[in-house]
């Protein structure tokens, strides 16, 4: 799993560290505090080892996943999105296959009623959702 992790200075990055070191079965492979990356390898679920990293004091986001050899193939994204008044929200993506990609994410801050989500397959921003 690859985390972005809000990491300031040295300090930060060794409470990061101790807190990951705490746990059993979390692995830390690289913590690199000027890129505010953190990398490892658990049998945890990506949930439990972000409450860890969160636990020092430092916000994190999950960025992507890797997999064993029995995990189906492709790759995993992360996006973190924000709008203005409060809006936030994190969505994931999982290729599954070369025609299939499960979407989850959830988003606060919405005022009530319906809401669309448009998801662009190669960033292409040009044409305003129209």
């Amino acid at each position: 799993l690859e985390f972005a992790v809000q990491m300031s200075c040295q300090g930060c990055a060794d409470t990061v560290r101790a807190a990951l070191d705490a746990a059993p079965d979390v692995k830390l492979l690289e913590l690199r505090p000027q890129e505010q990356s953190v990398l490892v390898e658990t049998t945890a679920a990506a949930e439990r080892v972000r409450e860890l990293l969160e636990n020092s004091g430092c916000r994190a986001v999950l960025k992507g996943m890797g997999g064993s050899s029995e995990a189906p193939p492709g790759g995993a994204a992360v996006a973190a999105l924000g709008g203005p008044g409060g809006v936030r929200g994190l969505v994931r993506f999982l290729q599954l296959s070369p025609g299939r990609c499960l979407v989850d994410g959830a988003m606060s801050g919405l005022p009530p009623g319906p809401h669309g989500l448009h998801i662009h397959e190669f960033g292409d921003l040009s044409d305003p959702c129209n």
